[in-house]
């Protein structure tokens, strides 16, 4: 018995299994050796023909994206803007002019020029530049405050006669009389017509405080070259006419350099005099602070 093996050695068919071909019907079963030679040679070409299909198809695909690379892209289609198109615009031509009479009725009347009244000059204000005043001496002030002081209560005199020892009586004398008295005097009465002075006031004890109503001190040249300032206090007491009483100034607060300024000048002061209050005035005592200053 003989085998024969056909191959279809074309290139992309599908590949065809080997057939055996047995020339005779009878002798279909062969040795077992035979048919296994058979099988393992089939295997064998299937195995070789199986990669080259897969090489081929791989060559393929990838020359076919090759191309679809290589294939260049069309450009956007380009877009002509119309040109624009030349419009010649003939005008009409103008009338023919007119007659004489027409012409000079047609001449319009000039216009004229409005004139503008000029504006106005805005006067400028002129500042007269201001003249330094002259500076003046400096002046103490003063400033009348009253201050609550105590005041010393006024001893009366006593009008009672020690007892002397008796003398010579006068001629037409009375029982009870005093030595200098006059004839056809009151007993109990005083020698000389002597009376009470009016008494002294504190400033709570009076319904109206007296006023400064003119005078200031004088400063010192001496202590306005040497820079002496402060406030002296001066004790007074002022009578019924808003006068100082003579002899009663003195210090109550000293300031060395100022003091016999103050109480000469306070002397001479004139207040108006403080008022009781009934409304009469009555002497009262105050303190005045006189104070000296460098302006």
């Amino acid at each position: 018995m003989r085998t024969i093996l056909n191959f279809d050695d074309g290139l992309g068919a599908a590949p065809v299994l080997p057939q055996a071909v047995t020339a005779r019907a009878d002798t279909a079963r062969g040795p077992v050796g035979l048919f296994q030679s058979a099988t393992a040679t089939a295997e064998a070409g299937w195995g070789r023909w199986s990669g080259a299909l897969l090489t081929a198809t791989a060559a393929h695909v990838l020359a076919v994206a090759v191309g679809l690379l290589m294939v260049p892209t069309q450009a956007p289609p380009v877009v002509k803007k119309p040109e624009p198109e030349l419009v010649l615009m003939a005008y009409a031509p103008p009338p023919p002019p007119l007659g004489g009479g027409a012409l000079k009725q047609a001449t319009p009347e000039p216009v004229k020029p409005v004139v503008q009244k000029p504006r106005p000059k805005r006067q400028e204000l002129v500042v007269p530049a201001k003249v330094p005043e002259p500076v003046k001496e400096p002046e103490p002030v003063v400033e009348p405050v009253v201050e609550q002081v105590e005041t010393p209560v006024a001893t009366e005199v006593s009008a009672v006669p020690s007892q002397a020892p008796a003398g010579p009586g006068v001629p037409d004398g009375a029982v009870g009389g005093v030595v200098g008295g006059v004839v056809g005097g009151i007993v109990g009465g005083k020698l000389g017509g002597q009376g009470k002075a009016p008494p002294i006031y504190t400033p709570r004890e009076v319904m109206k405080l007296p006023a400064l109503l003119s005078g200031k001190p004088e400063y010192p040249r001496r202590a306005r070259e040497d820079g002496i300032t402060g406030v002296v206090m001066v004790m007074v007491v002022i009578g019924t006419d808003g006068t100082v009483e003579p002899g009663s100034p003195r210090l109550h607060r000293s300031v060395p350099g100022l003091d016999e300024a103050a109480l000469e000048s306070v002397a001479g002061w004139r207040f108006s005099p403080a008022l009781g209050h009934d409304g009469a005035p009555v002497r009262v005592k105050v303190v005045i602070p006189v104070k000296f200053a460098l302006r």
